[in-house]
């Protein structure tokens, strides 16, 4: 399973970096660079890293100069080119608001986990780009699922 983690974090960087590096330079003051997100991630308290179980967050935005958005992350300003956030952050079952904190252009977001231990734990997503739900719902994650839970959302 090292190698499917070591591929999961892999893809979610390029993913973020194609992205970043794909939008068109625009004027910053055009309509379509006002876009706003919201992601609502929670994980059951079923999900414990002792287990050895796993998940992890990317996420990137960029505004039409080529610039990256910045992101509120539980009301908390998390500056950089992409925000991660892992198994740490979601240790023991926990919910995590990312607010983008400037409009964007174009964004992508990555999640993905799996279970090494015995006991199954839940995910449950809501992505909302401009107040309007794109994507969500939940999945089950058990132990051996293959493929393991991967999901990416254009923003």
């Amino acid at each position: 399973m090292k190698i499917n983690k070591n591929v999961m974090m892999l893809a979610c960087g390029l993913t973020a970096l194609t992205v970043l590096f794909s939008c068109k330079k625009k004027d910053d003051n055009s309509p379509s660079s006002g876009k706003k997100a919201k992601i609502t991630l929670t994980l059951s308290s079923d999900f414990k890293k002792a287990e050895g179980d796993y998940f992890d967050v990317t996420l990137a935005a960029s505004k039409t100069n080529g610039s990256t958005v910045d992101w509120k992350v539980d009301g908390v300003l998390v500056k950089g080119a992409s925000l991660n956030l892992g198994t740490d952050n979601f240790n023991g079952g926990k919910t995590i608001v990312i607010e983008s904190a400037d409009s964007f252009y174009a964004g992508a977001l990555n999640i993905g986990g799996f279970e090494f231990g015995a006991t199954p734990f839940t995910v449950t997503y809501k992505v909302e780009v401009d107040g309007k739900v794109i994507n969500e719902g939940s999945e089950r994650i058990v132990k051996d699922r293959d493929p393991i839970f991967a999901k990416t959302t254009q923003l």
